[in-house]
């Protein structure tokens, strides 16, 4: 059903970039239209689930964002690919099915208010069909499979006994078992790539099926950043005398930022000068470190959809910097769903994971 829904998708929804302009320009005014015409329905609450309007509004903010993305680069499989999973996200956590019939309605609404005549007809034709495909959406999210690493068995069972002490929020029994496990460099590499990745992937899958909360989703999430803070301190870096520098730093907007850390780790593990800025770094800070230290590599971490467009911006800034010669990396779960999508943004590589991109740095510094 995907495939053809994508292949449908692609056909129809065609958007120039006149109106994803023009949607994009607009969002502010779609947005707080869509957040007050939602907010005075009666039956509000129970399209919501009795869950907080804050979340609603999260959502309505995340969604336009995400349009204006799919608008921009016509990425029209990323988006029948990810409203299914929207729909299950929202729909374990309490939010009706019929909630997100009545949203791409009032987005409609929004579109047709805020956007001159043609660019609405164009935008709205993405809309329309949304609400066309609303029943078969709602199937997939209900059969839709998580993305998960497979792994050896007795990988397997030692990123499950790891997964276990997360969920419990026991930070003793986890930065003891990784302690146990990991005793030099290669095996830091392995627990990173084969227990720590997949353990956080499968609890964000346990968030998305409403099984834990997002206290627990980021209590589990501080804990591996301690335990990784814990056991790297026990390795010498491999220092040299002319040490290639890198940034590694999340997108403007981008919250998660373990999977960048684990790179910079690694990195800082093979010889390079590192500089890790973490998460939700603004634009102007990036740039202002890349002229200074002049990199020659930048890895910027996204996980979000609706984080593209912010990304190719700081991409395309850095891009124009005088007198700065360097790559730009990208990584993150999004690449791994969508790999082709890092040529839109201007990127020169994409890693599947923290070893593909110290593969890359390799090659970098030996090529120069």
């Amino acid at each position: 059903m995907i495939e053809e829904l994508i292949k449908e998708a692609k056909e129809k929804l065609k958007v120039s970039p006149q109106a994803a302009k023009d949607y994009e320009e607009n969002k502010p005014f779609m947005l707080n239209f869509v957040n007050q015409e939602m907010t005075k329905r009666s039956d509000l609450l129970t399209l919501i689930g009795f869950n907080s309007l804050q979340i609603m509004y999260d959502n309505h903010t995340n969604h336009a964002n995400f349009m204006a993305n799919v608008f921009k680069y016509s990425l029209f499989e990323m988006l029948v690919k990810m409203v299914p999973w929207v729909y299950k996200a929202y729909s374990n956590h309490g939010f009706s099915y019929d909630y997100f019939l009545v949203e791409l309605h009032t987005w409609k609404r929004a579109v047709e208010n805020f956007l001159p005549s043609s660019s609405a007809k164009e935008i709205n034709r993405t809309y329309e069909w949304l609400i066309e495909k609303h029943e078969e959406m709602i199937e997939l999210s209900q059969k839709q499979d998580e993305f998960k690493i497979t792994l050896e068995r007795n990988w397997e069972i030692k990123k499950e006994r790891f997964l276990s002490h997360l969920l419990r929020a026991d930070f003793n029994s986890a930065v003891k078992f990784a302690n146990r496990l990991v005793k030099s460099p290669q095996d830091l590499e392995n627990f990173y790539l084969k227990i720590l990745q997949p353990a956080l992937y499968e609890i964000g899958s346990l968030w998305e099926k409403g099984k834990i909360s997002v206290a627990e989703e980021h209590l589990a999430t501080s804990i591996v950043g301690r335990v990784m803070a814990n056991i790297y301190t026990y390795f010498p870096k491999n220092k040299t005398k002319a040490q290639a520098k890198a940034i590694i730093t999340s997108s403007p907007n981008e919250y998660h930022e373990l999977g960048g850390r684990m790179v910079a780790d690694l990195l800082e593990m093979d010889g390079w000068d590192v500089y890790y800025l973490g998460a939700n770094v603004p634009e102007d800070e990036v740039l202002k470190l890349v002229k200074k230290i002049k990199p020659k590599l930048i890895g910027i971490s996204v996980t979000m959809p609706f984080n593209l467009e912010r990304t190719e911006k700081l991409i395309s800034k850095i891009r124009s910097l005088k007198g700065i010669s360097l790559k730009i990396m990208v990584g993150g779960l999004l690449f791994n769903l969508f790999p082709e999508v890092y040529l839109k943004l201007g990127a020169d590589f994409w890693a599947s994971d923290a070893k593909k991109a110290v593969e890359i740095a390799k090659f970098l510094k030996s090529s120069s």
